[in-house]
């Protein structure tokens, strides 16, 4: 089964919340690590007799994955494993030290409280909307039963004035190649290929540009198009239908794009029904001081 509770913490990430995306597999749509949820949570090291689970592994990886994203796999279990080895023995020696009571630690265990019930709950929430089904009835409708999108083929030159794109465009349709006008004289970094910029969707381009690519026909050039880039002189060389990606190819984007608007949904009526007072609205920007 597909692991979706990544989709569902990392949902936070979209709603302004600090909140890690989740790596790793998890079994079942449960909060737990697949060990754990068959009874199977293994120890993967001990320090002084403590076991570290493959579950602590997977909260450290919801923790710090994301700046770990880069690593492989397996450099990325060794890195988590050796912090929570040291982690563990730093604590030991803290407990030795009879730091449980200490009021900053108290104040980071209040912190770290009100998260991991912010996330277990946010997950519980968010599987009760989201799911395979709500996914796949997304997909054959907005992606196998409709249409295809359309992709274009084009190239253009990019300059920073209407009065040396005017000039390009009556050398082009005097005769020059585009090609070479664009390895000349364009700004951007695709003069090196003449200005191509492959195949692209409609929503890959800024409007300003795809209004116009999408509004031509094969083999047209265009009058100068002004964008925040600057000018651009657009050859259009081909359209085509663009493939439709199948269902484990769009299964993630999809996942992310409900997951988003059903949280945009849920904490829109939370923080209807909560009383929120900021303290000291309207005056002087308060100073941040460190906990207690």
């Amino acid at each position: 089964m597909r692991s979706l509770s990544r989709f569902f913490v990392a949902s936070f990430l979209a709603l302004g919340f600090v909140a890690s995306a989740v790596s790793v597999s998890y079994a079942a749509d449960t909060t737990e690590p697949a060990a754990a949820a068959a009874g199977a949570d293994e120890t993967v090291a001990t320090v002084n007799g403590k076991p570290i689970k493959l579950s602590d592994i997977a909260l450290a990886d919801e923790e710090m994955g994301a700046a770990l994203s880069r690593l492989p796999e397996e450099k990325k279990f060794q890195y988590l494993l050796s912090m929570l080895i040291d982690r563990t023995i730093v604590a030991e020696a803290a407990r030795a030290k009879k730091m449980q009571d200490d009021p900053m630690v108290k104040r980071r265990e209040a912190y770290f409280n009100e998260k991991a019930l912010r996330d277990v709950y946010w997950v519980d929430l968010m599987r009760d909307k989201v799911g395979e089904k709500q996914v796949k009835a997304y997909y054959d409708q907005n992606i196998a039963n409709a249409e295809p999108e359309m992709e274009a083929h084009a190239a253009h030159i990019l300059v920073g004035s209407k009065e040396e794109a005017d000039k390009i465009e009556a050398a082009i349709k005097g005769g020059k190649s585009f090609e070479d006008e664009a390895k000349a004289m364009s700004k951007d970094s695709s003069a090196a290929n003449g200005g191509d910029l492959g195949w692209f969707k409609k929503g890959d381009m800024v409007p300003e540009f795809a209004n116009a690519v999408f509004s031509m026909k094969p083999g047209q050039i265009s009058a100068p198009v002004k964008t925040q880039f600057g000018w651009h002189v657009i050859k259009l060389i081909a359209m085509r239908k663009a493939a439709k990606p199948t269902y484990d190819e769009a299964h993630d984007d999809i996942m992310r794009m409900l997951v988003r608007k059903e949280g945009n949904e849920v904490m829109e009526d939370l923080r209807k029904s909560a009383k929120v007072e900021i303290v000291g609205a309207g005056s002087a920007q308060p100073k941040m001081v460190p906990a207690p």
